[in-house]
C-alpha cells in the first residue's frame, strides 16, 4: 500500500491507496517543517493520522511508500519530515519527501513537461521537464507577489471597496454583509495574526458576484499579473497554462480569458493534486 500526503500550512490530506481508484483519505491539522518542531509533526502523525487511520480500519503495518508532499518542504527543511515520519511508522517504510509545487507538477503534468501553477491562498509556479523541477519564479509571499492567488485577490479587492473605485452598490452590500467597517478592516489585515487567509477568505464575496463587470475585471487582471510576472519567464515552455488550486478552479472561466489575453491557452485544472498524485505514482512507480 502507498501513502500519498498533500500538506499544507492548515490541513494535511493522507491518501492510503491500493491502486489509483481504490483508496481512503484520513484528514489532520497541517504540516510545515519551516514553523514547526519534530516534535509537533511527529505529534500530528501519531495522535491524529495513526489513530483517524486505525478509525477507519486502515492497516498502517502494510505500508510500503510514503510520498509526502508539503508547503515548507525545501531541501533544508524536508529531512525533519521524513524523520518524524520514519518515528511514527518504523524506519522499514521508504519516505519521500517534496515540495508541493513539485506536487503540482506531476499532479498537472505526470511525467511531460509543462507550465505548473499553484494558484489558492497564496500562487506559485514553475517550468516542469517532465521529470524535474527546471524553472522557478520566486513566489515571494503577499506582500512583495503572490499575483494571481486568493490574497492579492483579496487585497485588490478591499482596495477597490475603501477606495471607491467599485460601484458603490457592492461597497454598500459588503460592509452591511460583512458587518464590518474600514477600522475592522485595518486590524484584521495589519494586526492579526494570518491576514493571507483573511485576505482570501474575500473570495466568498467575490465568487457569487463574479457577473459584475467591475468585479470580473478585478479578477482577470490579478491573473493577467500573475502570467506576466511569473508564467512569461518560462521562455522555452509550451504556451499552455496547467493550474491547481481553489483559486484556479473556482475562477478557471477568468483564467483563461487573462490566458488568451497574454498569449497562453488554459491546460489541466485541479482543485487539489491528490487525483493527478494519484496517477503519477501508480503509473511510474
Amino acid at each position: 500500500m502507498k501513502l500519498i500526503v498533500d500538506s499544507g500550512s492548515t490541513k494535511t490530506d493522507w491518501c492510503f491507496a491500493q491502486s489509483s481508484d481504490t483508496y481512503v483519505l484520513v484528514q489532520t491539522d497541517g504540516i510545515n517543517p519551516i514553523v514547526q518542531s519534530f516534535d509537533e509533526i511527529v505529534s500530528v502523525v501519531q495522535d491524529q493520522m495513526l489513530t483517524r487511520a486505525k478509525q477507519q480500519f486502515i492497516d498502517v503495518a502494510s505500508l510500503e511508500n510514503v510520498f509526502f508532499y508539503g508547503a515548507g518542504c525545501t531541501p533544508e527543511h524536508s529531512h525533519i519530515v521524513e524523520e518524524a515520519l520514519h518515528s511514527a511508522l518504523g524506519e522499514s517504510v521508504s519516505v519521500y519527501v517534496e515540495s508541493d509545487l513539485l506536487a503540482a507538477a506531476r499532479a498537472l503534468c505526470g511525467t511531460h513537461p509543462g507550465i505548473a501553477c499553484i494558484l489558492g491562498t497564496g500562487s506559485n509556479s514553475c517550468y516542469f521537464d517532465g521529470d524535474k523541477i527546471k524553472e522557478h519564479t520566486p513566489a515571494l509571499g503577499y506582500i512583495l507577489g503572490d499575483e494571481g492567488s486568493g490574497a492579492v485577490l483579496g487585497r485588490t479587492f478591499i482596495n477597490g471597496i475603501l477606495k471607491g473605485t467599485l460601484p458603490q452598490e457592492l461597497r454598500d452590500e459588503f460592509f452591511e454583509g460583512y458587518h464590518t467597517s474600514q477600522a475592522d478592516i485595518i486590524n484584521n489585515v495589519y494586526h492579526s495574526a494570518l491576514p493571507n487567509r483573511f485576505l482570501a477568505s474575500l473570495s466568498k464575496f467575490i465568487l457569487p458576484r463574479i457577473s459584475n463587470e467591475k468585479l470580473e475585471a478585478l479578477v482577470v487582471r490579478n491573473f493577467e499579473s500573475f502570467i506576466i510576472n511569473n508564467v512569461k519567464n518560462y521562455a522555452y515552455a509550451e504556451p499552455v497554462i496547467n493550474a491547481v488550486g481553489s483559486v484556479a478552479y473556482l475562477y478557471h472561466k477568468q483564467l483563461e480569458q487573462a490566458a488568451n489575453r497574454q498569449g497562453y491557452r488554459l491546460g489541466k485544472i485541479l482543485k487539489s493534486p491528490l487525483e493527478g498524485l494519484l496517477k503519477y505514482h501508480f503509473v511510474n512507480n
